[in-house]
């Protein structure tokens, strides 16, 4: 395996018109089955954890398990942390190994947001780590379900300057996006988007990427859209085959069965996303 930082990736995603699939984890199967079709589809992959994931082992762990079950594979890898909520989570995951860590500051005002953001880059960058910053919010809730209190699209202009006074390396926007699962078919700003590319010269993300339609996630990577995150509709594939498998197999005890059923399903889906993604043989 080739360990990169998301930066590496990111840039020959954004010069040559593709993105690279990010993939949520929280455990051995969900890494295994990104790093087992990732090498079937010769594709660039990050694997990323939100920080509740990441603390659910440690960050460590995550980072020591990507290590053992890639170095048998040939695949190219980011290691991320999705939505830092404090700078310590960033310090943390860096300290752990992680090639790319990401501080989500959209809730705060923006000078509040280019502060913080600011600090972190100080501190990836000394160590050569890729940041993603965040401005506007991605749907009307977290990435783990909870109501935001402020909810707005990205301004074009305060994109800009958070870009420009950060130095980040991409930035998470939001133009109708959402995390979880649609409850109406999404439709993307794409005058929005364009208005942001204008101005802002670095890899986009596009947070939310379940259910997007594959029409309008193309058009949003060919506009400069180099990162499209994935959780929701992983996670539902494992689970609904694992269920399936737990039905008919009522007095299964074999956990290593059990879980690989899920993770067989969830390779499915990443497949999938990495045709969207349109970075199928691009390693």
């Amino acid at each position: 395996m080739e360990l990169c930082t998301m930066k590496e990736l990111l840039q020959d995603a954004y010069r040559n018109g593709y993105a690279v699939p990010a993939f949520n984890v929280c455990n051995l199967e969900n890494i295994q089955g990104i790093l087992e079709a990732a090498e079937e589809c010769r594709a660039p992959v990050i694997i990323q954890a939100h920080w509740l994931e990441a603390y659910y082992s440690s960050p460590e762990t995550v980072v020591s398990i990507v290590k053992a079950e890639g170095e048998r594979r040939r695949v190219r890898a980011a290691i991320h942390l999705d939505h830092g909520a404090a700078y310590e989570d960033t310090v943390k995951c860096v300290r752990g190994g992680f090639t790319s860590v990401m501080y989500d500051g959209s809730q705060l005002p923006l000078e509040e947001n280019i502060a913080n953001l600011r600090k972190v880059c100080e501190m990836a960058r000394a160590v050569g780590v890729t940041v993603e910053g965040e401005i506007g919010t991605i749907g009307q809730n977290s990435e783990i379900g909870d109501v935001l209190e402020r909810v707005y699209m990205t301004d074009p202009m305060e994109a800009k300057r958070l870009a420009d006074e950060t130095q980040i390396d991409c930035l998470a926007v939001a133009i109708g996006n959402a995390h979880g699962f649609y409850t109406s078919a999404p439709q993307l700003d794409f005058k929005r988007l364009s208005a942001i590319t204008e101005l802002v010269k670095i890899p986009i993300v596009l947070h939310g990427g379940t259910g997007i339609p594959c029409d309008q996630l193309q058009k949003a990577i060919g506009m400069g859209v180099s990162k499209v995150n994935f959780s929701s509709v992983l996670r539902k594939a494992f689970i609904k085959n694992m269920y399936s498998y737990m039905e008919h197999n009522p007095d299964e005890i074999s956990l290593m069965d059990i879980m690989n059923s899920g993770k067989e399903a969830m390779k499915e889906i990443v497949r999938d996303c990495i045709d969207m993604c349109m970075c199928r043989d691009r390693y």
